[in-house]
């Protein structure tokens, strides 16, 4: 006897899903074991389709109705639904998940912030040290008096420039040296 087949198309009208829906359960699994392929399209044979069904029947979500109670007015209140499907499931998780992730970015954007000030501090205790380090060397830089300018425990006093005497002949022997040679020799 042969097997009653189902197109997507017709599962998908019967369970009032769309076609993407019934595909997302068309794993490899599924295909090799409940699945035809004739042309195109793809067959479902009777057990595959029970398994679909089964699957849209569990997921679909189920009410319980409350009582109806008369209100002041006389009208009835609507029966409210409650759902513990798989679908409330995922998205309460990604509702953690959302939450979540917005503390991270918070604590990220906290981190910036801290760094955009840590570096801010840096920058200007590197203009500083920069000053001083100019204001040191303009100190220690001799004058047109050949005096020395020069800090000590942060008072400035001026001395005199000191040469030694030992240098300056060792200076004047080796450029008199030098211009003796002739050009050739220099290399």
């Amino acid at each position: 006897m042969a097997s009653k087949r189902y197109t997507i198309k017709d599962l998908a009208d019967e369970l009032g899903v769309t076609k993407p829906g019934i595909r997302k359960l068309l794993t490899d699994s599924f295909r090799k074991q409940y699945t035809e392929t004739t042309g195109n399209k793809i067959l479902i044979n009777n057990a595959g389709a029970r398994i679909i069904r089964k699957h849209f029947e569990n997921s679909k979500p189920k009410t319980e109705q409350k009582p109806l109670s008369e209100t002041k007015n006389g009208y009835q209140k609507q029966p409210e639904t409650v759902s513990n499907s798989p679908e409330n499931t995922v998205i309460s998780a990604k509702d953690e998940t959302i939450k979540l992730l917005k503390e991270q970015l918070k604590a990220k954007d906290d981190q910036l912030a801290n760094m955009q000030k840590l570096m801010d501090q840096n920058q200007q205790l590197l203009l500083h040290t920069q000053e001083e380090n100019k204001h040191l060397l303009a100190l220690n830089t001799p004058d047109k008096d050949n005096k020395v300018q020069s800090v000590h425990d942060g008072e400035y006093h001026e001395a005199p420039k000191t040469a030694d005497k030992d240098s300056e002949p060792q200076e004047q022997t080796d450029r008199s040296n030098e211009e003796k040679k002739p050009w050739w020799k220099l290399w």
